[in-house]
């Protein structure tokens, strides 16, 4: 038996197939909780999910402490990469911001603030003129911002929970 002009959409059509497939998620066999805590290595520390699997590609997890963003997806370890975690309990981490510091402790005349830690709460801190706030953009004003990409630490802080000095 003898097959003559073949088409070339025909050709095409096992890979055409191989398109329309469905795509399988990252998360396919991933152990996507709410919380790890890692218990040792380079990532240890307590971490929660940064979202929904289908939306963040896959187990991505941020540090409670530190802000370090991980994936942790326990079909991808290896003998040679993975690490012991525990499920946590997603409440019992931090809820809300450190203390912010105190102004006065930086030179600064005053702060404003409504007492509030949780996310989106504001810290705005007052250098009287003609003080000056270092290294900064000229402004008598510096706020700080709980948020999530520092939390529990405040946005815009320096390290140790530090302002820039007002002098």
């Amino acid at each position: 038996m003898t097959i003559r002009n073949i088409s070339p959409a025909l050709l095409l059509l096992p890979l055409l197939l191989l398109l329309l497939q469905p795509h399988y998620s990252v998360q396919q066999g991933c152990n996507c909780v709410d919380c790890k805590d890692v218990i040792e290595g380079p990532y240890s520390g307590s971490y929660y999910s940064m979202g929904v699997p289908s939306l963040t590609g896959g187990c991505l997890y941020r540090n409670r402490l530190n802000g370090k963003i991980i994936r942790a997806c326990d079909q991808e370890t290896s003998l040679s990469d993975a690490h012991e975690y525990n499920v946590c309990d997603l409440a019992s981490g931090p809820q809300e911001c450190v203390d912010p510091p105190d102004y006065a402790d930086f030179g600064y005349t005053s702060r404003i603030w409504d007492g509030t830690k949780i996310l989106l709460s504001r810290v705005s801190y007052y250098c009287e003129p003609p003080k000056m706030i270092e290294s900064y953009n000229g402004s008598a004003n510096y706020d700080i911002w709980c948020s999530a990409a520092e939390f529990p630490a405040w946005q815009f802080t320096l390290p140790d929970n530090n302002l820039p000095l007002c002098s």
